[in-house]
């Protein structure tokens, strides 16, 4: 029963936080998309459902901005 609520409970705050960024991600990349959500500690499918991609796109385009925040931590 918890988890069922803690689910739903999840699945509106997913669409809440979509509801509120959808305005402000409009003219961002979906790059820049994740990386905004990653703050608020989403998991790869919530941030993709969010952006209207695929989770695959999620996981390639988080390691990415990974790679490119080391390099700049090694400047």
């Amino acid at each position: 029963m918890n988890e069922q609520l803690l689910e739903q409970i999840s699945k509106k705050l997913s669409a809440l936080i979509a509801l509120s960024f959808v305005e402000n991600l409009a003219d961002k990349t979906t790059e820049d998309g994740i990386r905004i959500l990653l703050r608020f500690g989403l998991n790869n499918q919530d941030i993709a459902d969010i952006l209207g991609v695929k989770k695959p796109t999620v996981e390639v385009l988080k390691s990415r901005i990974k790679k490119q925040s080391k390099k700049r931590k090694e400047i």
